[in-house]
């Protein structure tokens, strides 16, 4: 498991996989719950990457993804952030999460993120 930093960070989700990120903060009971939850499901998993980032060791980072709970995941998958969800999650949810992830077909999404990029351009261009 990756503790994430503003160092690491790029160089973790740019990565052609699956990474799922844990949000956590020091004495937030619910996160020392999810934690092991957590650590199991990344077990199962070897394929794919997890990370863990303390919201409070590195603000920014918290700040710049406006974690307003914790624990909180974030699922990036070829670089791209496909989920920021807050909650103490089961094993079961998790490890949906993830296979929703896999099964998506990763060109679409580019496809569909570049018609919705080019839209808000051409929306902010008429409202200029």
């Amino acid at each position: 498991m990756i503790e994430l930093s503003r160092g690491n960070f790029k160089e973790v989700v740019d990565r052609k996989a699956i990474v799922l990120i844990e949000c956590w903060a020091p004495g937030c009971g619910v996160c020392a719950q999810f934690d092991p939850v957590f650590a199991s499901v990344a077990q199962r998993n070897g394929s794919h990457m997890f990370a863990r980032m303390n919201v409070l060791t590195d603000e920014k980072l918290g700040e710049f993804f406006e974690i307003e709970h914790t624990p909180s995941i974030m699922l990036y998958r070829d670089g791209l952030l496909l989920l920021k969800k807050p909650g103490n999650f089961s094993e079961e949810a998790l490890q949906d999460i993830i296979k929703q992830a896999e099964r998506l077909d990763m060109e679409m999404v580019r496809a569909d993120l570049e018609l919705m990029q080019t839209h808000n351009q051409e929306e902010r261009k008429a409202n200029d």
